[in-house]
């Protein structure tokens, strides 16, 4: 790491993906201090450095910050497959990060090495636990949970028939499926669903438990309206980090910096406000940004879910973006990344900046050390390998069936 640029900006000289590591254990010590619940954020979804990076960070904290699980933007239920495998159990790391990741963030190099690693760990006399904190099926889907909660309860007449109702298919096939359902079976299936959080109640088994909370959460999302307040998988998702924190000695949660961040998005509290409010200062919030690099973009098509071009471009910073804002910090620097502690933030940092880009625009932040203890900012970004390219013909897929 090379000297600051200034009190609060430390570059950093090189990233090494092959091996990559987080800045120096001081830094990482200084930035959580005693907090039970580190969340770390990324600024988009599928590019390889920030897997890269969060790795690096989990390595950092188990090894030598007592972290004993690792928290991520995926479903609840699926991440008990994960959980098991990485304690020994059957399977090969590919179908594991397949079935086991949900939005089909397992299927990278990166997020299989992850895995690898906390199976070795474990092995080797370590301990680390997974879990997701999410909906099931990819938000589209209550297939997961429902098959989680059975597997946990007393079983009953007619539990087969619901799991074939419940299970929809993949992301876009399920969100096809339920777009395609009549009134009648929409409402057969929420009622079928809430006979099935009732049982799971009764039972008590906590882990079924929470499986059903998300199927509850699930069912709130399909019935918003606009209300004030937090979104059902805001409030799902803080409520499970809270949940895993209370039998965890320390709790690394990964997921995109609109989650992460302990301020309000566009007037509604998100998963990392709502931690905020409960934990205090035993939460510390991380973001990830970069200065350039991929952006997708989506044209709907059609009325039907994810019927939608998917584009992939080049972006470099926004007008008043706290990227803007670091790049010109660092000028003609050969340093590949910055750690920047917000918390020493100068005026001069910050003054003028009004939000984070997201999704190629920019995201209001009224507030940045509210939001953020530090970023860890990329000059230039890259994509995950192939992941534009599946998402582009998971999205083409029911078009074609159509046809």
């Amino acid at each position: 790491m090379s000297a600051q640029i200034a009190p609060s900006v430390r570059p950093i000289d090189r990233i090494d993906l092959a091996r990559p590591e987080f800045p120096d254990p001081g830094a990482i010590g200084a930035l959580i201090g005693d907090a039970r619940v580190i969340a770390l954020g990324e600024g988009a979804h599928s590019i390889t450095e920030f897997t890269a990076l969060g790795d690096a960070l989990l390595r950092a904290l188990v090894r030598d910050h007592g972290v004993t699980a690792f928290v991520m933007e995926s479903g609840f239920a699926e991440g008990l497959l994960v959980d098991d495998w990485i304690h020994g159990g059957p399977g090969a790391v590919d179908d594991i990060a397949r079935d086991g990741i949900t939005y089909r963030f397992g299927e990278t190099d990166g997020i299989r090495r992850q895995l690898a690693w906390m199976r070795e760990w474990n092995s080797a006399g370590g301990s680390i636990r997974f879990h997701g904190m999410d909906l099931p099926g990819s938000s589209t889907s209550p297939g997961p949970a429902v098959r989680a909660c059975l597997a946990r309860i007393p079983a009953r007449r007619g539990d087969e028939e619901l799991l074939r109702l419940a299970d929809l298919g993949g992301r876009t096939e399920a969100a096809v499926a339920y777009a395609a359902m009549s009134e009648g079976e929409r409402t057969g299936l929420a009622l079928a669903l809430r006979a099935l959080i009732a049982r799971v109640r009764e039972a008590g088994d906590e882990i079924a438990v929470r499986c059903a909370a998300s199927i509850d959460a699930f069912l709130g999302e399909l019935a918003w309206d606009g209300e004030p307040g937090p979104y059902p998988r805001e409030r799902f998702m803080a409520d499970t980090v809270e949940w895993i924190a209370a039998r965890e000695e320390r709790v690394l949660v990964y997921a995109h910096n609109g989650h992460v961040r302990r301020t309000p998005l566009d007037g509604r509290p998100m998963m990392g406000a709502l931690l905020a409010e409960r934990l205090g200062a035993d939460l510390r919030a991380l973001g990830m940004t970069y200065g350039s690099g991929p952006v997708v973009t989506f044209a709907q098509r059609s009325p039907r879910p994810f019927d939608c071009d998917v584009s992939l471009s080049v972006r470099g910073t926004v007008a008043g973006s706290i990227e803007e804002r670091i790049e010109q910090r660092l000028g003609d620097a050969s340093a590949e990344a910055a750690l920047v502690d917000l918390r020493a933030a100068d005026d001069a940092l910050l003054d003028g900046v009004t939000g984070m880009i997201a999704s190629g625009s920019l995201e209001t932040v009224d507030d940045f050390p509210a939001s953020f203890d530090a970023l860890l900012h990329l000059r230039r970004a890259t994509p995950v390998p192939g992941a534009f390219e599946r998402l582009r013909d998971e999205f083409d897929a029911p078009g074609r069936e159509a046809l």
